[in-house]
């Protein structure tokens, strides 16, 4: 008896701290921050990397709007919560890492429905309120937000949205605020069951990050530089190309001669060539030149990409083949878009990938020829086309491998793919000599 009861003291503050982890700025995220009030940098240098507390290499920086009272950062789960009574109860706990200009400053979790909430509405559509005070002066503190309150008890836990953090609630402060690892309720992560291969899959702002953190001996800020502001979005047209739900957003930020420029560095180190050689990517935005350096350790350029954006506010895609620089080490891809001119014009980007084939700028699902669907798929896949004859369709993975290929006849057509795991997959159909590609995730 005893030993069983000393197992259980073991075993219940563990319980406590079960959170999952929403955000470390550097590698993993399973949210979207959908709206803040003041000036948010996403991974943004540490102040104090040598911390006991925090030692990460970035983190973001939170500047307050002295306009709102209540100034809040809106970060949307990237799926539904399921049971929230362990944080009601007190038995598991929400926390993040905090660097604040002093001590006694009240933070503030709020749990909430953001269909509902409103900014003049309160108590509308807040589930659960949760607080916590800062106890230091520029240093990394670990604050554990207590269970305070339950302003509206007809939002269920399975309605709520967002986890909303607000820095010294009730003032008209403009300070300056560090956070990392936030650790929060658990959900029904989409990304859960997807695994990242971080050679292949660089960056989709929806389940893959495997750019933008810096080598440790290099000093760095948000995505080793950028002249503007890169962010995460929702996808404005998941019905063309591109049919992620969200995608990374630049604002441009030139200087005096219209120059602007972010670099992204890869997590894996050097690419590797040898079997994948196209460097793809996502552009939506005005039509404007595009030049990309990828480059070594030294910055010197080994292969040069020129393009442009040829249409308005339409997702484009582009393959860049990087065969002229195997054996050599590519580090990082520096991207200029728009040079020389000064305008702080937004693009969006996604989809940064590695493959063995060239990706054509054409999609499937903008087609009046075809239609697919559902997206995302369990076990089949639907294909509807117009057509006089028989076409091959191909289904190829990541890594450019096929992984089935069949003739289909013009009309509906069911795809089987239960033998596929969870992931991202192309369906590759050529008519009339065209070829076109859709993207599709498989889950479980």
């Amino acid at each position: 008896m005893k030993n069983t009861f000393f197992t259980i003291l073991l075993i219940f503050p563990l319980l406590a701290f079960s959170q999952i982890l929403w955000d470390d700025f550097e590698e993993n995220r399973i949210g979207y921050y959908e709206f803040v009030h003041g000036g948010m940098t996403e991974r943004f240098e540490n102040p104090n990397p040598s911390s006991s507390t925090n030692n990460s290499e970035l983190c973001a920086q939170y500047v307050r709007n002295p306009g709102e009272m209540y100034d809040v950062i809106v970060l949307v789960a990237n799926g539904s919560f399921t049971n929230l009574e362990d944080y009601l109860n007190g038995s598991k706990t929400m926390k993040v890492d905090v660097f604040s200009p002093g001590p006694g400053i009240p933070l503030q979790i709020t749990l909430e429905d953001s269909s509902v909430a409103g900014a003049t509405n309160y108590p509308d559509g807040r589930h659960s309120i949760y607080t916590a005070t800062t106890t230091v002066t520029n240093e990394w503190e670990t604050i554990e937000f207590i269970f305070d309150s339950r302003p509206d008890n007809s939002v269920l836990d399975a309605n709520v949205t967002s986890l909303i953090l607000l820095f010294d609630i009730g003032s008209n402060s403009d300070d300056t605020y560090y956070f990392d690892n936030v650790y929060g309720p658990e959900f029904n992560n989409q990304c859960a069951s997807i695994n990242s291969n971080p050679s292949i899959n660089l960056a989709d702002w929806d389940c893959h990050w495997n750019i933008g953190v810096c080598p440790s001996n290099t000093p760095c800020s948000s995505y080793d530089y950028i002249s503007g502001w890169l962010n995460q979005a929702y996808n404005p047209d998941n019905s063309s190309i591109n049919t992620s739900k969200y995608c990374g957003s630049y604002t441009r930020n030139p200087d005096g001669n219209g120059e602007d420029v972010f670099i992204m560095y890869f997590k894996n180190g050097a690419l590797d060539l040898s079997t994948n050689k196209y460097f793809n990517f996502q552009i939506y935005g005005p039509p404007r030149p595009i030049y990309v350096s990828f480059q070594d350790n030294a910055g010197n350029e080994v292969v040069p990409f020129n393009s442009n954006v040829s249409s308005l506010n339409t997702w484009e895609q582009f393959s860049v083949d990087l065969s002229s620089g195997l054996g050599q080490d590519i580090v990082r891809a520096v991207f200029f878009i728009d040079q020389s001119v000064i305008n702080w014009d937004e693009y969006l980007i996604d989809d940064i990938h590695m493959s063995s084939i060239a990706l054509e700028n054409k999609n499937i699902s903008s087609s009046k020829l075809i239609d697919i669907y559902p997206n995302p798929v369990t076990d089949n896949l639907n294909c509807y086309f117009e057509n006089n004859n028989e076409v091959n369709a191909k289904i190829i993975n990541v890594t450019g491998k096929i992984l089935f290929s069949k003739n289909i006849k013009p009309g509906h057509n069911v795809i089987g793919i239960n033998d596929l795991t969870s992931g991202f997959y192309l369906l590759e159909i050529k008519i009339n000599d065209i070829t076109y590609f859709h993207k599709f995730q498989k889950i479980d």
